[in-house]
């Protein structure tokens, strides 16, 4: 393990507070927020940190700073390029090493290992360090009766973190050292790992603790600021990792009290969703943009601060300021039903000849596809020799760009006013755990119209919610479908309602179905005279195996701490 993550460091009364992104600071200063290097100036004492609630504060911003952004941007690349969902176009990318064969203990890509094990670290101080102060110094200031209202506070929040953050390290290592108080350096290299089931049985018990702890939400603390971790957010850390924790790749026997744990955890926010004040958005696009926040159906989201960098990113190669980078698949267009709710069907002539008319909702919110105005007045062009399509250098390779979470409101033409704009990553939102819940009942009582004493929502009922939601009106589902049938149909939902939210690669991992997304495809799309044709095509066939369900432990930790066990595959 890496020894200086997880023990104070040799200058054990020095603590460098580095100036991250303020993830809960206010809406007003937002825009002069940014990432910053340290200096000289950023180094105090123990002491000097615990008689200041400024410093401690930022301490904690500090550990949100862990959090993940971006939706585990790895070298400028969606994680979703490394599913079936989506391409990466530039072939020197680490996202490619996921499925080209290149990954390795020694090569490794998107190691986590020692970065939450340092979040881990800050978070064990904080508790061990910063928590019962008085700052008395202070006490007739102006501002400190409003401290010693938000200051009790960052405890919680920092055990939430700390959960999180072991969340993010057992979905990707399995079983991994738990560690819950700052250690020496020869402690954490002799530290002995706890199975994945230790871990789980840990998140879900500190969120169950956590739920009746946090704040429903911060508008009663002064400053009322957004990003904090929250009741509900701790809930729905505790759904998710029960759903994980019940899931094929955890859940070899297939235990059905873990389904049914699961579900009663995502009913916990279902239930008292009002009081939480949670509800599905009427707008599927109002998720994702600048004003995220004001959502209802949000739970929790990691800014990232006002910048354009996103944007250029993933505007088509041919408009101005855009260079592509994470392009959506055939197969995820083709999963977005007809608006009908008849699946797409590439043998059907009216389909196949104009694929992109009357399709679900979603799908223009989610792809921008051949002759749809984007991102401002024109239309793309991404038939063959196109504006915006091939032979042009790193033009889309599938057919399509990305819409969801870009802004097409920014603009790099020359003269342009258009400004920079926020980014709020949402980490958790209400969607999500509708869909966990109906996964879990279905699961844990193979009956989709089946309710409990602890459950009052049919597994049917929750899907067909998110598919019913305003501006969405998605066709219900029936309510005589089998168990497997609905199942189907839940991991489908999953798919277009959280495409490119980061869950795709953990669903084909935790349902361990990995090997469905072996063939990626594309369209190929080719335009004569005013004729445009689409035809479906492989664009190629990535390499799968079992040990791909878990991640390496880099041999580096495994030289560090001799108790570290690799993962099965993986040994050298």
């Amino acid at each position: 393990m890496h020894s200086d993550l997880i023990y104070l460091s040799k200058k054990m009364n020095v603590m460098k507070l580095k100036k991250l992104f303020a993830i809960f600071i206010s809406v007003s200063l937002l825009a002069s927020c940014d990432f910053m290097d340290c200096n000289e100036s950023d180094y105090y004492s123990l002491k000097e940190i615990q008689g200041s609630y400024n410093r401690v504060k930022q301490f904690v911003t500090d550990v949100y700073g862990y959090l993940p952004s971006n939706f585990c941007n790895i070298d400028g690349a969606m994680l979703d390029a490394a599913t079936d969902d989506a391409v990466h176009i530039y072939e020197s990318s680490n996202i490619k090493r996921f499925v080209n064969g290149t990954w390795s203990p020694n090569y490794t890509v998107d190691d986590q290992f020692a970065n939450y094990y340092n979040g881990i670290h800050d978070a064990n101080f904080y508790l061990e360090n910063l928590t019962g102060l008085k700052f008395e110094t202070w006490e007739n200031t102006n501002d400190y009766d409003n401290w010693m209202i938000t200051y009790p506070n960052f405890e919680y929040e920092v055990r939430f973190l700390r959960a999180y953050f072991y969340f993010e390290l057992v979905r990707r290592y399995q079983n991994v050292p738990l560690i819950t108080k700052v250690v020496t350096q020869a402690e954490a290299n002799a530290a002995e790992p706890a199975s994945a089931e230790q871990i789980f049985d840990f998140i879900i018990s500190e969120c169950t603790e956590l739920s009746t702890l946090l704040p429903v939400d911060y508008t009663k603390m002064p400053g009322s600021e957004y990003g904090r971790a929250t009741r509900g957010a701790a809930l729905a850390l505790k759904a998710r990792a029960a759903l994980y924790a019940a899931s094929p790749l955890f859940n070899s026997g297939n235990n059905k009290s873990k389904w049914v744990t699961a579900a009663e955890a995502a009913y916990e926010i279902i239930g008292q969703s009002s009081a939480l004040g949670y509800k599905l958005d009427a707008s599927f696009s109002n998720l994702f943009g600048a004003t995220n926040t004001a959502s209802n159906e949000v739970i929790l989201v990691r800014p990232t601060g006002t910048s354009t960098s996103f944007e250029a990113a993933n505007f088509p190669m041919g408009v101005t300021g855009g260079k592509t980078t994470t392009c959506p698949t055939e197969n995820l267009a083709s999963a977005f039903e007809m608006a009908t709710g008849e699946e797409f069907d590439w043998n059907n002539e009216a389909m196949s000849q104009n694929p992109y008319t009357g399709r679900d909702p979603r799908f223009y919110l989610t792809i921008v596809h051949n002759g749809m105005t984007w991102p401002a007045k024109n239309a793309v062009e991404i038939h063959e020799g196109g504006a915006n399509g091939l032979p042009l250098t790193n033009a889309t390779s599938t057919g399509y760009y990305l819409c969801k979470y870009v802004n097409n409101s920014i603009s790099f033409e020359a003269g342009s006013s258009s400004a920079a704009t926020h980014h709020n990553w949402v980490l958790f939102r209400y969607a999500e755990v509708l869909l966990n819940y109906a996964e879990a009942m279905v699961n844990a009582y193979g009956d989709i119209n089946y309710t409990t004493d602890k459950c009052g929502m049919t597994a049917l009922a929750a899907v067909n919610a998110v598919r019913g939601r305003t501006g969405v009106n998605m066709p219900a589902l029936s309510d005589i479908l089998s168990s497997d049938e609905f199942l189907k149909r839940v991991k489908h939902e999953r798919r277009v309602e959280l495409a490119f939210e980061g869950h795709r690669f953990w669903d084909l991992r935790r349902w361990k179905e990995l090997a469905e997304s072996k063939d990626v495809y594309g369209v190929k799309i080719t335009k004569s005279n005013d004729e445009v044709s689409y035809k479906k095509f492989t664009l190629e066939s990535r390499k799968i195996s079992d040990k791909l369900y878990f991640y390496p432990i880099s041999n580096t930790e495994l030289f560090k701490n001799s108790n570290l066990k690799q993962n099965p595959g993986w040994e050298e």
